[in-house]
């Protein structure tokens, strides 16, 4: 099954966000939820370099495994998803993730 990806070359961003804002805008994110940020490497060292980060969509994504209310799911696309209607909040999913993607805003219904 072919699947798709987002690249991000390190060496041209310059951290402007500009991905961040593209993907809220083409996916309707709620106010203080965010799908993907920008983190920067070895911040304030000489060559720190900065990506695009976000759910890469994991074949054997963590997420999953951890959750105890299984409150993620995969489309036949391979896309992972999270059910905020189901989701406890327990955070496992955010330790789970080497991506970090999971994340849930400070107060209000959660979601990733």
């Amino acid at each position: 099954m072919a699947r798709m990806k987002f690249v991000c070359d390190a060496e041209r961003c310059i951290e402007c966000n500009g991905c961040v804002t593209a993907c809220k805008n083409e996916h309707e994110v709620p106010w203080g939820v965010n799908r993907r940020r920008v983190v920067t490497l070895n911040d304030g060292v000489p060559g720190e370099k900065s990506i695009s980060v976000a759910c890469m969509h994991c074949s054997d994504a963590p997420c999953m495994a951890v959750c105890p209310v299984n409150c993620f799911y995969r489309t036949d696309e391979g896309v992972v998803l999270h059910d905020k209607d189901v989701c406890i909040g327990c955070g496992y999913c955010s330790y789970a993730c080497p991506f970090g993607a999971p994340q849930f805003p400070s107060s209000g219904t959660f979601g990733v």
